[in-house]
């Protein structure tokens, strides 16, 4: 589980850099193909990301409880 945690951490870490690289980059361009971009990869992630961030932690919540079960 200590696994799935630290992976957890480092996807957020690096959403969380990319997110703030990708506001950086929208500040200097702004055309079309910047708002393709936007549009077919970047809203994806922005999308499923925390969702799967979120379900990362419930995983580790339920691997929690049954090693507590198993004990």
């Amino acid at each position: 589980m200590a696994s799935l945690l630290s992976a957890h951490d480092h996807l957020d870490q690096g959403w969380q850099s990319l997110q703030r690289q990708w506001q950086a980059s929208r500040e200097q361009w702004n055309d079309p193909v910047s708002q393709r971009f936007e549009r077919e990869y970047w809203q994806e992630h922005e999308r499923l990301l925390p969702a799967t961030m979120q379900e990362m932690q419930k995983l580790a919540e339920v691997i929690a409880q049954a090693r507590r079960v198993v004990k």
